[in-house]
C-alpha cells in the first residue's frame, strides 16, 4: 500500500470517527434520559422564580448536556440582574440550576415618585410601597438637564456605596443625602444633625466629624440642629441652626 493511500485511509477513518462522535453526542443530548426535568432558581430576592424562568426562555426539549451560556446572557440583560450563572446537574434529577445575583436598592431617589436606585445610580423597577424599604432618601439639584442629573445621581450613589463599606454605622443613621450642582453634599441624620462635605468623604475626615458631633451633642439646645461642616481641609466646623429640618 502506497504512502498516499495510507494517509487517505487514515483521514477517512478520522472523519468517520468525528462524524460518529458528533452523532453520538447529539443522540445523547436528545435522549429522554438527559432531558432537563427540574429547574431551580437560587439567589433571587425580588424577581419571582416564574419571572426568571420567563426571561431564561428555555426551549421545550432542553437537555442537561446543552450549552446554556446564552441563557446567562439573557438573564444578565435584565435591569434587575447583576450576574447570572446556569449549571447543569445531569446526575441529580436532570436538574438545571439558575443562580442570580440581583441589583440591591441603595437609596430612594426623591421626585414625583420615589424610585429605588442601586450602587451605580441605576433606577430599579421596584415599588417602594410594596417592599417598604428602610433606605435613605437621595436628593439632587433639578433643572440641570437629564445628562447632568444622571451624573449627580451616579456620583451620589457611588459615594453612598463607599460610605456603606467605610462607615456602616454612619449610614444606618442616615435619613437623607443630597448634592447640589457645585458638588456640595449634605447628609441629614435623624433630622437634627447635618453633615456637609464634598465627595469623596474620607474615613478619617468623617471620624473627626463624628467625634466633634459627639462633643456638640453634650451642649445641644432643644429645637436646634447641629451642623458639622467637613468641606475645609484639616478642619471641622461646628455650628447650630434653629428650627426643624425639612
Amino acid at each position: 500500500m502506497s504512502r498516499h493511500l495510507k494517509m487517505l485511509l487514515a483521514l477517512c477513518v478520522l472523519a468517520i470517527g468525528v462524524v460518529g462522535a458528533q452523532r453520538s453526542s447529539e443522540y445523547l443530548r436528545r435522549s429522554d434520559f438527559f432531558k432537563a426535568r427540574d429547574f431551580q432558581v437560587v439567589g433571587n430576592m425580588y424577581l419571582t422564580d416564574e419571572v426568571i424562568m420567563e426571561i431564561a426562555s428555555f426551549p421545550l426539549n432542553t437537555s442537561v448536556l446543552d450549552d446554556l451560556s446564552q441563557v446567562e446572557l439573557l438573564l444578565e440583560e435584565h435591569e434587575m440582574i447583576l450576574e447570572a450563572s446556569v449549571e447543569n446537574k445531569w446526575w441529580w434529577r436532570s436538574r438545571v440550576v439558575l443562580t442570580v445575583e440581583e441589583k440591591i436598592p441603595l437609596a430612594l431617589l426623591a421626585g414625583p415618585l420615589l424610585r429605588p436606585v442601586d450602587r451605580e445610580g441605576n433606577t430599579l423597577p421596584l415599588d417602594p410601597g410594596q417592599y417598604h424599604f428602610n433606605l435613605p432618601l437621595m436628593r439632587i439639584e433639578r433643572g440641570q438637564g437629564a445628562g447632568l442629573e444622571g451624573i449627580q445621581i451616579r456620583a451620589m450613589a457611588l459615594e453612598l456605596d463607599r460610605l456603606v463599606s467605610d462607615s456602616p454605622s454612619f449610614v444606618r443613621e442616615l435619613s437623607e443625602i443630597s448634592i447640589d450642582g457645585d458638588g456640595n453634599a449634605e447628609a441629614i441624620l435623624d433630622r437634627d444633625v447635618v453633615v456637609r462635605f464634598r465627595p469623596p468623604l474620607l474615613k478619617q475626615t468623617l471620624n473627626a466629624g463624628l467625634t466633634a458631633l459627639a462633643d456638640a451633642k453634650k451642649r445641644q439646645f432643644s429645637d436646634v440642629a447641629i451642623v458639622i461642616d467637613l468641606r475645609f481641609e484639616d478642619q471641622v466646623v461646628v455650628s447650630y441652626e434653629e428650627g426643624d429640618r425639612p
